[in-house]
């Protein structure tokens, strides 16, 4: 231990020796107990010049001491979307790092449980340091690691060739998880218990990295909150060609001789620049839903996906046999479809005649949402589509079906995939455990706008509060005054031992806590976390059977190969291209 003085300040600070070298890391003191703090770890080498668009390589021995105090790790290249509640980071290429959060003494004895934590964004935002797992570390005694990876162009372009394959996100988070295993060690953690959880975007990976058979050994559990492997979670060929062809076109990079000169110059602009030249404006059509950046996340590569994993396969396949080998979580809330209301242009509005904020009407679903989902999972079905229409009508008066329209948004991309995945490892399975909850506890500290007052339930990302220590300057006091904020933090304290439970034992329950069933195929419980916590069973049921429909009907091989047999100038990039993907989330 060393004791250093920072103005008046007096800091303890620790020095750890790892085998990747010496981490410096400073302490927090809170009413709850002691956290030592390591900020801006390197996990993997700079992936700058000739490592972009490539694997990260490992970051080997350093020199010198790693760690600053009072500076977050910057987030890696993206768009702007500072996002209420969380700090506001700087971003940079050079980005591969994460930070590593013990409770109490280091010692490298204390054989602590290990969570670690993929941010959500869309795959496209978001960073490691906006997220404090103080609460986390204290009230459930863990290590937590939060750790970047990078996004958008820089992280999942695929080129559908060997050279640039796509998937550098997923293949940085795989990297940051071997350096927990050969690490973590020396900070107290066990590398034999290790959890991976996210939210959104992060839960999708989360999910997606239990498909990769590789990765056995490099965490033992997994928690998934609103989002598994689906339709959004990978991307289609078609799609990511048009987005291609724009991004080599604006870059002056479209036409070369082979992908080798390609790459080349790619990796010749700024990363500034080729980030922005994926622009918002370029993916709205004035009659669909806004931006959807689709192509811009996971893909089919033949390397460590060799078929879109969104089509559910049978439970005995062997693609879930890691899957069905590790304790699994996967939860979401009743409010998901809230990112709706914000999602419809001017352009919509005007043709159908609504304000979002007062409701959203039927024929919204019918004409726009519904036959979208429907033709990117399976193609052009009417009769399907007419289905969910049909299925989400309501005759309550307008609140009703605006709620409806949401409920369809909420179903299809996160709680219909999630009890798809959670079916699949609950089936025949006696060699680990699953669990499903529902959250059904509005956040009294939103990190969207106000919702209209239409909308019912816990919106997506309103469970990151009662984990993560986020600032609430952003709150009105009028919106605090809605809420029984003892009860909130009661909640928060429940849930931080379900999660932190999980982590050490493979199950949430413990004495003093309301029971948490497991989850079945036949019963298929789950637990409502809520004031107070109840027990649910078939959690929407119908729905699920219905968008199942949809998922039967598609064509899980979609690579579409024949689209890049030519060479790049063969086709314009299509202007208004429909890329399905997703707007801001945390």
């Amino acid at each position: 231990m060393v004791i250093f003085a920072f103005g008046s300040d007096v800091i303890n600070v620790v020095e750890v020796m790892t085998p990747s070298g010496w981490v410096r890391g400073y302490e927090e003191l809170h009413n709850e107990g002691q956290v030592y703090r390591f900020v801006k770890i390197p996990y993997a080498q700079p992936p700058l010049g000739d490592l972009r668009f490539r694997k990260p390589k490992p970051i080997g021995y350093w020199e010198g001491v790693e760690g600053i105090r009072g500076v977050n790790a910057p987030q890696c290249s993206q768009m702007p979307s500072p996002t209420p509640g969380f700090d506001v980071l700087e971003t940079d290429e050079d980005c591969l790092y994460l930070n590593i959060y013990v409770p109490g003494k280091i010692s490298e004895y204390r054989n602590l449980s290990v969570m670690v934590w993929i941010h959500g964004g869309g795959f496209v935002f978001g960073g490691a340091s906006q997220y404090k797992p103080q609460k986390l570390v204290l009230g459930g005694d863990v290590i937590v690691v939060t750790i970047n990876y990078r996004l958008g162009i820089l992280g999942f372009l695929n080129l559908h060739d060997p050279l640039a394959p796509g998937n550098y996100g997923l293949w940085d988070q795989i990297e940051a998880l071997r350096w927990v295993q050969n690490n973590i060690a020396a900070f107290g953690g066990n590398q034999k218990s290790v959890t991976i959880f996210g939210q959104s975007a992060g839960a999708m990976s989360v999910s997606l990295q239990t498909l990769i058979p590789s990765n056995k050994g490099l965490f033992q559990r997994a928690i998934s909150q609103s989002g598994v492997a689906s339709f959004f979670s990978i991307s289609r060929t078609r799609e990511e060609k048009q987005t291609n062809d724009m991004v080599l076109k604006k870059t002056n990079c479209k036409c070369k001789v082979n992908i080798e000169e390609t790459l080349k110059c790619l990796r010749e602009v700024p990363a500034e620049k080729l980030t922005a030249t994926i622009d918002m404006t370029e993916f709205q059509k004035p009659l669909n839903l806004t931006f959807v950046l689709g192509s811009l996340v996971p893909s089919v590569d033949d390397d460590l996906f060799k078929e879109n994993l969104a089509y559910p396969k049978s439970w005995d396949d062997e693609v879930y046999r890691f899957f069905r080998s590790i304790d699994f979580i996967s939860g979401t809330l009743n409010g998901e479809g809230n990112m709706l209301y914000m999602m419809f242009s001017t352009e919509i509005q005007k043709k159908f005649g609504f304000n979002p904020l007062e409701r959203v009407p039927l024929n919204v679903l019918c004409e726009i949402t519904a036959p979208l989902f429907v033709d990117i999972v399976a193609g052009n079905i009417p009769e399907l589509t007419q289905e969910i229409c049909e299925f989400y009508t309501s005759f309550k008066g307008d609140d009703e079906q605006s709620m409806k329209v949401a409920d369809f948004h909420g179903d299809s991309w996160f709680i219909v995939p999630s009890n798809n995945m959670l079916e699949i490892h609950a089936k025949n399975n006696n060699k680990s455990k699953t669990f499903q909850y529902l959250i059904t506890k509005p956040s009294p500290f939103p990190f969207f706008q106000e919702p209209p007052s239409w909308f019912k339930g816990a919106a997506h990302g309103d469970e990151l509060h009662l984990m993560f220590n986020v600032t609430h300057d952003h709150v009105p006091e009028e919106t605090l005054k809605k809420h029984d904020l003892v009860a909130v933090e009661k909640l928060s304290k429940d849930v931080i031992k379900y999660w932190t439970n999980f982590a050490k034992y493979g199950d949430p329950n413990a004495e003093g806590l309301p029971n948490w069933p497991s989850f079945d195929t036949l019963t298929k419980k789950y637990a409502i976390l809520d004031t107070p916590i109840t027990e649910g069973e078939s959690l929407k049921a119908n729905a699920t059977h219905l968008l199942k429909k949809v998922y039967l009907k598609g064509q899980p091989n979609d690579t579409q190969d024949e689209l890049y047999n030519s060479s790049p100038c063969t086709s314009d990039s299509r202007k208004n291209a429909m890329i399905v993907s997703s707007i801001n989330i945390p």
